[in-house]
């Protein structure tokens, strides 16, 4: 089980713990596609009838959902995380230069 204060790293290495079937790609996927649609749907409900801390909670396990399902994509392709973040963020500051210092878009 995860604690606070919780890692790119310690949460890769505890979704490889519990959740890794490298022979289950396609499935893998498939959930992830699942849970990006559960996510869309709460906060489409969110965008309706207002954000309820009820919806607020239920976007926020959608997230969780989605994030566990692409650690385990990562997983089963060997993609460190952390190091891919890192990259691709300095790769996204020199490809749209605008960007400035905190500023996110």
């Amino acid at each position: 089980m995860l604690k606070k204060p919780v890692t790119i790293k310690d949460l890769q290495a505890h979704i490889k713990r519990v959740d890794f079937h490298p022979d289950k790609k396609h499935e893998v996927v498939l959930k992830l596609f699942e849970e990006v649609g559960e996510l869309s749907v709460e906060m489409r409900r969110a965008h309706q009838s207002g954000l309820s801390e009820t919806l607020r909670q239920n976007i926020k396990y959608e997230l969780y959902d989605v994030l566990h399902y692409v650690t385990h994509i990562a997983n089963i392709y060997g993609v460190d995380l952390e190091e891919a973040i890192i990259e691709k963020d300095h790769i996204n500051a020199k490809k749209y230069n605008d960007r400035g210092g905190d500023k996110h878009d």
